[in-house]
């Protein structure tokens, strides 16, 4: 019969060695992970041996160094680090269907920046879970390069970056640009300021050193011969957000952060640059064919999400 002789023998070859178990593996991504075995073990020396007795276990298995030593510690090879992807995925996938079939909804995974939570996703949150079925929606906070790699291994189902972030064969839907605006208390837009001038007059908040922006800030800044009052330096648009709210400073922010400011207190102008961030959705499709995410669905997020 095709289902004896087919299906059921379609993976004998890889059951045919001993070696491959899903503690194995466990160990395996745990240690991957942690970056070495100590710090897996939690320092439990027992356990150190356990786990380098499991690593060798696998490596005859598969037949490839998944480690190496360097010095006194080990590092994970470009074959383990392979390997401890697809553990990820395949344990990611096993873990939405246990949910699933316990009735609990799907969680869909979206990673982006804290200001586009805080001024981008938050509002749209309600037309997001309706274009996701009513999925479970889990919001994670983190740098562009780790969403991209998030989304590449499957960790994230769904990312929110600038698009020049995205690697050129990822598939990306567009959402719209975001521009720059000085945010200041209404009481100092006399009558004809500029952007400019206020920023030579009055007190400001202005990101740390560091990243694409803060780079172009500088160079902007010289370019126009303007040498701002600095009052203080934070570490994000959000933080730099408040500090304009309570306490008068003015800011320059994305032009999506009007949402969290009194328009009869705070008044935000665009500022004189070319300096906009096009802002991109981009998404696992086998993170989505495993959460069951239904066709269409992203086109539909998409949608939600676009800035108008």
């Amino acid at each position: 019969m095709l289902f004896d002789s087919v299906v059921m023998n379609e993976f004998d070859r890889l059951f045919s060695l001993s070696g491959l178990s899903l503690d194995r593996l466990r160990t395996f991504l745990r240690v991957a992970e942690a970056g070495n075995l100590s710090k897996a073990a939690l320092g439990d020396v027992t356990k150190q041996s356990q786990f380098s007795r499991q690593i060798k276990e696998l490596e005859g298995f598969f037949g490839v160094a998944l480690t190496r030593r360097v010095g006194r510690r080990i590092e994970i090879t470009p074959e383990g680090l392979r390997l401890a992807g697809m553990i990820r995925r395949h344990f990611g996938e096993l873990d939405d269907f246990r949910e699933a079939m316990s009735g609990r909804p799907v969680c869909v995974r979206i990673g982006t920046q804290g200001s586009l939570i805080d001024w981008f996703l938050l509002p749209k949150l309600a037309a997001c879970r309706d274009a996701l079925g009513g999925a479970l929606v889990e919001l994670e906070q983190h740098r562009s390069a780790d969403i991209v790699r998030g989304v590449t291994d499957g960790r994230l189902d769904f990312g929110i970056v600038r698009d020049d972030a995205v690697t050129p064969e990822m598939k990306r839907w567009k959402l719209g640009k975001i521009g720059y605006a000085l945010f200041a208390p209404k009481n100092v837009w006399k009558a004809g300021v500029t952007v400019e001038a206020l920023l030579r007059s009055v007190a400001v908040g202005e990101l740390l050193p560091g990243g694409q922006y803060s780079t172009r800030w500088r160079e902007w800044l010289a370019l126009r011969r303007i040498e701002p009052r600095v009052a203080v330096r934070m570490p994000s648009f959000v933080h730099l957000a408040r500090m304009t709210r309570e306490t008068g400073v003015a800011a320059v922010l994305p032009e999506i952060a009007s949402v969290d400011f009194d328009a009869k207190k705070i008044i935000g102008k665009p500022m004189p640059w070319k300096h906009e961030r096009q802002i991109v959705l981009i998404a696992n499709p086998r993170s989505l064919d495993r959460s069951g995410i239904r066709p269409g669905a992203v086109e539909k997020l998409a949608d939600a999400l676009k800035l108008g």
